[in-house]
């Protein structure tokens, strides 16, 4: 349902009429609601883009197009035969139709995701450290978890179900397919090659791919655009996926992409990174940062805007942490150093302190398109900043 802090604009309130005549009630009332809430939230994004809120909103209007389309294909779907029409299958026929309605402006609805991956034990010959979890001990071999928390740290992600991706890049004129522990996809409009995933790990006879393995791969050939923070949504040319359906995903989203973000910041830009591992020479590991040194920091950007801080390690190597902008403007984010100065550019960051301070970039990461990346790097008012 659309929330009170919204004031309904008359186009929206004349468009929904129109599009749900006819339909018979409570589906009338159902639709009108979907819609409304897809256009407000559509809206919002487009007005963090630079329109005001009139231009967004007529903006989103024209991408769901004419409402006698959203008529005739919404009482396709209320019509089909009653046997079909049981509960669940008619939510997934409404979730269906408005994506395909809403093609290339993102979908109604979130996708669901899973936030931790099963985490395998770790098995030794002989001695078994102190404080573990032991899980199995058998022919001189044990297994065991370091901690509860440990584990529970070592699978935390974003993990899409590879039938619910299948399902929406279809529904936006994508082609995709899941064949055991493989996806294929081709991005909608998209004249070129296919893109291979294979499952992080199988649950309950599902396949569960890592979302930001996914975005990072995807996005090398297509331009991407992010924004929200704790459900946000990523736009890789003509797909368009919301993620995060009734929990916050935020930072476990953001973080992983880093590697992404400081790749668009390289001259010339370098390939897209995974998360784990090297994939250049020139930039290597972009490891986050889990240091407890927090630093707040005054922007001019509006909240729910998602700002990254970079330092370097040494030669290549870099740390990262992100964080949502707050409502005051501020955003608090994390460094290895007690004492930072922020910098203009990528090449400008030192692993070396420099009068007791270690060089940091700022960048906007959200609202901007990643192959424009450069131009969300901002030096703050206030260029040095203390731990707090």
């Amino acid at each position: 349902m659309t929330t009170a802090t919204h004031t309904i604009p008359r186009a929206l309130t004349t468009y929904l009429r129109r599009a749900t005549w006819g339909l018979p009630e409570p589906r009338r009332q159902e639709l009108w609601d979907e819609l409304e809430e897809h256009v407000l939230t559509r809206a919002d994004h487009l007005i963090l883009g630079g329109l005001t809120p009139t231009q967004a909103t007529a903006q989103a209007i024209r991408e769901l197009g004419p409402p006698a389309r959203v008529t005739l294909g919404m009482a396709k779907v209320y019509t089909m035969p009653k046997l079909i029409l049981a509960a669940g299958t008619l939510a997934l026929a409404l979730s269906a139709g408005l994506y395909a309605l809403a093609r290339g402006t993102g979908p109604v609805g979130a996708l669901p995701v899973l936030l931790s991956a099963p985490v395998k034990p770790t098995c030794v010959r002989g001695t078994v450290p102190p404080g573990v979890d032991i899980v199995s001990a058998r022919g001189g071999v044990t297994c065991f978890y370091y901690s509860s928390s440990s584990s529970s740290r070592e699978g935390r992600g974003v993990y899409l179900n590879g039938q619910d991706f299948v399902r929406i890049v279809q529904s936006q004129g994508g082609q995709a397919t899941l064949s055991g522990r493989t996806l294929t996809v081709r991005l909608p409009g998209a004249n070129t090659g296919e893109n291979r995933f294979s499952a992080r790990f199988v649950q309950s006879g599902q396949a569960y791919f890592d979302a930001t393995l996914l975005i990072q791969m995807l996005s090398t050939s297509r331009p991407a655009l992010f924004s929200g923070f704790d459900r946000p949504t990523v736009k890789i040319g003509d797909l368009s996926l919301h993620m995060g359906a009734d929990q916050s995903v935020g930072s476990l989203w953001y973080n992983p992409l880093t590697a992404l973000f400081v790749s668009a910041l390289e001259e010339p830009p370098s390939p897209a990174a995974h998360t784990s591992g090297r994939y250049d020479t020139s930039v290597g590991y972009i490891v986050k940062d889990t240091s407890t040194i927090r630093h707040e920091v005054s922007t001019r950007l509006p909240p729910g805007e998602v700002v990254m801080l970079v330092t370097r390690r040494s030669g290549g190597n870099y740390t990262a942490d992100t964080a949502e902008v707050q409502a005051s403007g501020r955003v608090t984010l994390n460094s290895g150093s007690a004492s930072v100065r922020f910098v203009a550019s990528l090449s400008d960051l030192s692993p070396y302190d420099s009068g007791g301070r270690r060089s940091a970039l700022l960048v906007r990461v959200t609202g901007i398109p990643l192959n424009n990346l450069k131009s969300g790097v901002f030096v703050p008012a206030q260029a040095i900043s203390d731990a707090r």
